[in-house]
């Protein structure tokens, strides 16, 4: 594939959707763009604002986060796996509202008791905080979370 062919293909998907660093260069990997011509693309992406790994790291937290009711530990362990600066990830995870996301992980934990036949109310809890972590929740939110749900003693 030409350089022009990859640069005009490239702008096209950067124009429709957001994309960082790692999957642009990923792409281009595979269409066997030389490390010459894929430093020119990256250079003339990053001038005209196509991509943008800050921007793309808070538009992904927000989807992650809204719509995919992710916690801040796993959405933080995707950004990092996409190559996303520690700083930069940190700002997008900060941009998050601390009462909806405590708000999420109690309706998350809420919708998932639902699903749940267990009696024990020990066992209970420790399903709900596994569930809450896979999720991708810190255990203090967690712990904030379940008094509202669970029965006390």
């Amino acid at each position: 594939m030409t350089t022009d062919k990859a640069l005009q293909l490239i702008t096209g998907l950067c124009s429709k959707k957001e994309y960082c660093t790692a999957d642009i260069l990923e792409k281009l990997r595979k269409w066997e763009i030389s490390d010459k011509d894929m430093q020119k693309i990256m250079t003339f992406l990053y001038q005209h604002k196509f991509i943008d790994d800050s921007r793309f790291a808070r538009i992904y937290t927000e989807d992650k986060f809204r719509f995919n009711h992710w916690g801040k530990q796993k959405i933080s362990l995707m950004l990092r796996q996409k190559n996303i600066p520690p700083e930069i990830i940190a700002e997008a995870l900060n941009a998050v509202d601390s009462q909806s996301y405590r708000e999420q992980c109690r309706n998350l934990l809420e919708q998932k008791m639902k699903t749940l036949n267990e009696k024990d109310p020990y066992k209970l809890k420790a399903k709900l905080i596994r569930f809450g972590l896979g999720r991708g929740f810190d255990f203090d939110t967690i712990q904030t979370c379940l008094p509202h749900l669970l029965p006390t003693d």
